[in-house]
């Protein structure tokens, strides 16, 4: 072997001697090993000496009804939530449905309103997203608008709901959106808002 090539050598002896000192050197301070026959008391000891002061941890599998038990409840309180706030927008959809419908159409504000709501709707970024309704309807009346689409599936519902609402800003900030799907599995998306 070339004195060159020893170093790598005399290295790799040096880890394995500080690995097994190491090793010797942690047992010796926690004690002799379990199960060597250091650890076993004498017979005369072993009937007189306590309890250890500490339990042993409870199996894995006795754990597991109370991790079980808060999923469970953890599952329901995200169903309830869900359908409360299913409710409270649909308390909001009717309200805001009801004062659409007793609104009178106001000629100067509704049409102007109506195209730039369309406008929006017919941003180049919506379109290049490919998530565009089959078909928009938007109407408006004194204060209130009504924006009416209908999509192929939910996912691009919920894309176009993104960007539009993001969108929107200021010219619809107050709105309620609702969601219902089709006999045929597209998707119906509401929005009423009010406009001013």
């Amino acid at each position: 072997m070339k004195p060159g090539n020893r170093l790598p050598l005399f290295l790799a002896i040096a880890v394995v001697i500080a690995v097994v000192a190491a090793t010797f050197l942690l047992r010796g301070e926690r004690g002799p090993v379990a199960g060597t026959q250091a650890d076993a008391p004498p017979a005369r000891e072993a009937a007189t000496r306590a309890a250890p002061a500490y339990a042993a941890p409870a199996p894995a599998r006795a754990q597991s009804p109370p991790v079980e038990a808060a999923v469970v409840d953890h599952m329901e309180e995200r169903t309830r939530k869900r359908e409360e706030q299913r409710q409270r927008t649909a308390a909001l959809k009717e309200q805001s449905a009801q004062r659409f419908a007793s609104e009178q159409v106001d000629p100067n504000w509704a049409p102007a309103k109506m195209t730039e709501l369309n406008g929006i709707a017919a941003d180049p970024v919506i379109a290049g997203a490919g998530v565009a309704p089959e078909s928009l309807a938007i109407d408006c009346r004194s204060s209130m608008c009504r924006i009416d689409g209908r999509f192929d599936d939910a996912s691009k519902a919920e894309d176009w709901i993104m960007l539009y609402t993001a969108s929107v800003g200021s010219a619809l900030p107050n709105t309620v959106i609702s969601r219902s799907r089709n006999p045929d599995g597209s998707m119906r998306v509401e929005i009423y808002g009010r406009g001013r």
